[in-house]
């Protein structure tokens, strides 16, 4: 039985890392096809995967498209060579489908088409997500002060409203992670509000090394305090006290045992403390309020301490956009994702942060699944960041990724002169032998860093 519920779990992380690993791929060959179409470059495969063929079909246009065995990625072909011999081409310039005779431009634009289709979608989802779900936003206001934290040491009290970091105005407590996050501070300044008077405070944070959910480490700023999470309800388990009391998601609890609950830390703080205890909760829903008289279950928690628990998640306030500021939003978060991913490449290879953070297919695999399970918005924010991680990745002018390709045709173009087969070869080791390298190195990181921990 363990043996099958073990097989279960691994053919749930393979079946997340090709859904997402397929989706993005698929739109990434599509934006060679669809460009090279626009060219009339004569296309002869579009294929999802490489092996053995599992389905194909040929359309009006002669084009195969088919599906392959292993999910990996994917390939376009085109009629004629990338890099023609002199030979080939003489003979075959009369054909003009064929993509060797076409214009520098044209061939610089299907190359590059590829990346820019990964930017298109991770963009367009961003969008998606914050016109229907919202986009995240949780109140700059202080929730909780650890004892003893540098924020404690520096007077901060729970909430205070901090509207300046380092002169950079806050609107919500993302602003603060995003400033948190983008280096070491020996020194913040905050202007906060505290009973409609303004006080600055300079906090000095502390180094902490924490591991982060893909089983890398990072050193960080601690300031020791966190926003005012407000208790609304993101899930309910089935059969869970919580459920059989009638909790949906989406409520809001106001009150427990006639207890204000402002934050989540107020509700657990409850629930843990009165296990096996009927407690009266007051429930706003939709506006209204209803009371549900819930019973936490007992339970040992990791170091064996008795909690009570009722069965329900937390989930974070998103707050709807239009179109235009959705798009507006987008754009930010894909240059903040392009900008933080260079500095991270850059700051790996020069042993400034953890190699850990580079990984394959089971760190795709992991983080899919983990993402899958918890709720639609990350798995599809997922997408998106995976999508313009590998256009970027492919934009690298390395020979035999679409960046190589793009910058030699655009070499072609500027010296007027079709770069053939002979010229492009010599490259072409040099940056197999870098891919090779950076696939090894990511199968190495999975295995170490994921399987043996």
């Amino acid at each position: 039985m363990e043996t099958f519920t073990n097989l279960l779990f691994y053919l749930e992380y393979l079946f997340w890392f090709v859904l997402v690993f397929t989706i993005i791929v698929f739109i990434h060959e599509f934006g060679h096809y669809y460009v090279a179409r626009l060219n009339k470059v004569k296309v002869d495969i579009f294929s999802i995967g490489f092996g053995p063929t599992l389905f194909k079909y040929k359309d009006k246009n002669n084009t195969i498209w088919q599906v392959c065995a292993v999910p990996l990625g994917g390939y376009v072909k085109f009629a004629g060579e990338m890099y023609p011999d002199n030979a080939s081409s003489n003979k075959k310039h009369k054909y003009k489908e064929l993509f060797m005779n076409k214009s520098s431009l044209q061939k610089a634009s299907v190359v590059i088409a590829g990346p820019l289709a990964n930017f298109i979608l991770g963009i367009f989802l961003f969008v998606v997500i914050f016109i229907f779900f919202g986009k995240n936003f949780t109140s700059p206001i202080i929730g909780y002060v650890q004892d003893n934290s540098p924020a404690y040491e520096a007077g901060l009290l729970k909430n205070d409203k901090i509207l300046f970091m380092n002169g950079n105005k806050i609107n919500s407590f993302e602003d603060v992670y995003s400033i948190l996050d983008d280096d070491l501070f020996e020194k913040i300044e905050f202007n906060i509000q505290r009973d409609n008077k303004n006080l600055i405070v300079n906090i000095f944070p502390d180094r902490k090394i924490i591991k982060t959910f893909i089983g890398s480490k990072r050193e960080i700023n601690f300031i020791g305090f966190e926003p005012l999470f407000k208790p609304l309800v993101s899930k309910v388990i089935k059969d869970s006290p919580a459920y059989n009391a009638g909790m949906k998601p989406n409520d809001k609890i106001a009150q427990i045992d006639g207890k204000k609950t402002d934050s989540i830390k107020d509700v657990i703080s409850i629930i843990q403390v009165n296990a096996d205890k009927n407690l009266d909760f007051l429930i706003n829903r939709n506006n209204s309020f209803i009371n549900l008289q819930i019973k936490p279950n007992l339970i040992l928690n990791e170091k064996g301490e008795k909690k009570g628990v009722i069965g329900i998640q937390f989930s974070g306030e998103r707050k709807k956009i239009d179109f235009f500021s959705a798009l507006k939003e987008s754009s930010y978060n894909f240059f903040i994702i392009i900008k933080k991913t260079l500095i991270a490449f850059v700051e790996i290879i020069f042993g400034k942060r953890d190699h850990c953070e580079v990984g394959g297919p089971i760190l795709i695999a992991k983080v899919s699944n983990d993402m899958a399970n918890q709720d639609l918005v990350a798995f599809i924010s997922l997408i998106a960041l995976i999508s313009i991680n590998l256009g970027l990745i492919n934009l690298f002018p390395l020979p035999l990724l679409d960046g190589g390709h793009f910058f030699t045709y655009l070499y072609e173009f500027a010296n007027k002169k079709q770069v053939t087969k002979v010229f492009y070869k010599y490259f072409q080791s040099i940056g197999a032998f870098l891919i090779i390298s950076l696939m090894f190195f990511s199968i190495f990181n999975d295995i170490y860093c994921r399987i043996l921990n």
